[in-house]
């Protein structure tokens, strides 16, 4: 037996708190819809003015997000998996994704008003970067994972991180804006500069680390809707064709190929 193929109490360690954290992202995130004393994801985007929140629907995606995780998580937890490198690899950047996520559910729900969305872009931040690095050490070493895993690890590890990629700019550009709307900067300008930010990264990652369709999914999604939102009545036409100019960006950055390796079969 090979030291690589040794259990190491770090590796229990790191399923537990995968297998914890995978129940907790959907439970922290939810606590608002259903405890009068906690903010719900609602109040929390109604703290400040933002053009790039986009229509409601578009956060139906977290529940295949969460469902996906939930899979992840009893998979990643099987005792065959735990002395398995690639999981070693991925999940410690994993575990430190969910929990931030978790975290994040939690200030939302109950920080003050007055730092909340300060202490939530502070969290997000890191936790964004960490499920994308999960994500992109999956992808590199997908060829040892099964078809089976490959939908119900890297998939799912490849939605959380592309939905956050996009959804930690939309909660950036709220706060930008309450820093700037006092000096007189366009808000149209600062939502446009703040979006070209999140799709310089969402490509960057796409063309640079993993040339996932998967991981571009949820980005194009989040994109579609803030189209609508701004096609619709009293909406941004610069935004809305931003948007649009975004979505095809990324479909092209995903499906070209390039020196990225293929994509997820």
């Amino acid at each position: 037996m090979t030291t690589q193929n040794i259990s190491r109490p770090t590796d229990i360690v790191r399923q537990i708190l995968i297998l914890l954290a995978s129940p907790l992202i959907w439970i922290f995130s939810s606590l608002g819809i259903f405890l009068d004393s906690a903010r719900s994801p609602a109040d929390f985007s109604d703290l400040s003015v933002n053009l790039l929140v986009p229509q409601t629907t578009a956060f139906s995606i977290w529940l295949p997000i969460f469902i996906g995780i939930l899979a992840y998580g009893i998979v990643q937890a099987l005792p065959s998996n735990r002395t398995n490198e690639l999981y070693r690899k991925s999940g410690e950047w994993v575990a430190a994704g969910l929990w931030g996520v978790a975290a994040w559910g939690l200030v939302t729900a109950y920080a003050p008003d007055n730092i909340v969305e300060i202490l939530a872009t502070l969290i997000f931040l890191p936790t964004m970067v960490a499920l994308v690095m999960g994500m992109v050490t999956l992808w590199q070493g997908r060829t040892s994972l099964s078809t089976l895993e490959k939908w119900l690890v890297l998939a799912p590890v490849s939605l959380i991180a592309g939905w956050c990629s996009i959804a930690v700019f939309v909660g950036l550009n709220g706060l930008v804006w309450k820093f700037v709307e006092p000096l007189g900067w366009n808000i149209t300008a600062t939502a446009l500069s703040i979006l070209g930010l999140a799709l310089w990264w969402a490509i960057y990652v796409l063309r640079q680390k993993a040339l996932n369709v998967v991981y571009a999914l949820p980005i194009v999604w989040g994109l579609g809707f803030l189209a609508l939102r701004h096609f619709s009545q009293d909406g941004d036409l610069y935004l809305g064709s931003a948007a649009v100019i975004g979505m095809i960006a990324v479909i092209f950055a995903a499906t070209l190929r390039g020196k990225t390796s293929p994509q997820i079969r």
